[in-house]
């Protein structure tokens, strides 16, 4: 009896997710909120249940997905199943951290397993076609300038683009992984409430509360001078150490993020404040430089203890 009820909750749950994927990927505006919510019947069935029938149900709606669309329906049903299992089984364990950390990682891999299945299923390689469009409209622009102003260098002028777009290539791998972050932190934020409005047992956490280890700041250090060491700039060192380095100064940033929201709730303050100085930072990058130096002090010194005491 209990084994028919089991099934009878995966169904339902199942055909959930395949009817707000159908939404998500159909529906404008609407349907980008929704791919936040997509993970949550993978979490729901996986707190109840545990792990293997969660890899059961993965399976099966990865699988029901491709009678919903293209082929690479199975490819993202199985980034955000993947992602919704692997948060459900740390929330199983009323393990908050675990959830962002382990759906971060599951959401990177998931973003991998997207581009490179597109790559091999549609011969479409969405980030090199990008990349050649920019490339293509800054030829077209010199083109133009040159037109306009025979007498101006036009590669001095555009060699910072072609350097910044260069060192864009290069983070591709940071890229994955700071994205992955932040659809772990916003799937977890939205989640949240849903499962407590539907009576399952959640450990409160809030983005205020995060904090890193303090052994953050040593990576950091050691990762920043030996970006000062000379190499080549297509060896696999020097990538794997530029993405090191900005992959720890993303960490630090939502560090100083997370504390801006902590100083707001323990004074008080309008919680549109820090939203705000979020917005703000991501227009002008001087803010954005601040909230890092924000987010290493916080590391550092024992600001919040302080902040609670008074």
């Amino acid at each position: 009896m209990r084994r028919a009820n089991v099934i009878t909750e995966g169904a339902i749950l199942l055909a959930l997710f395949l009817i707000l994927m159908l939404l998500a990927l159909y529906i404008p505006f609407l349907g980008t909120i929704l791919l936040f919510v997509l993970p949550l019947p993978f979490m729901m069935f996986t707190i109840r249940h545990g792990l293997s029938l969660s890899i059961f149900i993965l399976i099966a709606g990865s699988l029901l997905s491709i009678f919903f669309g293209a082929v690479t329906n199975i490819l993202i049903a199985f980034m955000f199943g993947l992602s919704g299992l692997v948060m459900g089984l740390f929330y199983r364990r009323k393990q908050v951290i675990g959830a962002i950390i382990g759906g971060s990682i599951a959401y990177t891999v998931g973003f991998i397993i997207v581009y490179v299945g597109s790559i091999y299923l549609l011969e479409i390689d969405i980030v090199k076609d990008f990349f050649q469009l920019l490339k293509d409209s800054m030829e077209q622009s010199k083109a133009m300038v040159s037109e306009i102003n025979p007498n101006l260098d036009v590669e001095k002028q555009f060699k910072a683009f072609e350097e910044a777009l260069t060192l864009i290539i290069t983070l591709l791998p940071s890229c994955f992984v700071m994205v992955g972050i932040i659809f772990a932190l916003i799937t977890h934020h939205i989640s949240m409430p849903i499962l407590k409005r539907l009576k399952f047992e959640m450990p409160i956490f809030y983005f205020k509360d995060i904090k890193f280890p303090t052994s953050v700041i040593w990576y950091f250090l050691l990762v920043s001078i030996l970006m000062m060491i000379p190499g080549n700039q297509e060896s696999f060192y020097y990538t794997a150490i530029v993405n090191l380095y900005y992959i720890l100064m993303f960490i630090l940033i939502i560090q100083g993020y997370s504390f801006l929201f902590y100083y707001a709730n323990k004074k008080g303050l309008s919680k549109g404040i820090p939203v705000i100085i979020l917005i703000v930072s991501f227009l002008i990058p001087i803010f954005l430089y601040l909230v890092r130096i924000l987010g290493i002090i916080d590391l550092c010194f024992p600001l919040r203890d302080k902040i609670t005491k008074k």
